[in-house]
């Protein structure tokens, strides 16, 4: 994301959840691509990151310092 688009994401509230949609689109790609013992272990770390980013979005907002 370029640091343009993402002050944008930023002034309209919507940068955790942004970051969730892009890390759902990650683990949409690893399901279909990925094989191997390792692929629920990555797919489980996305989820989990996936669900922090939306209770952050949920939750909080950034200010600028």
């Amino acid at each position: 994301m370029h640091k343009k688009q993402l002050e944008n994401h930023i002034e309209n509230d919507d940068y955790f959840g942004t970051l969730a949609t892009v890390l759902n689109m990650a683990r949409q790609t690893l399901e279909k691509d990925m094989r191997g013992p390792k692929k629920n272990w990555h797919i489980k770390l996305l989820q989990s990151l996936e669900e922090d980013l939306m209770f952050l979005q949920e939750n909080y907002k950034i200010d600028k310092k």
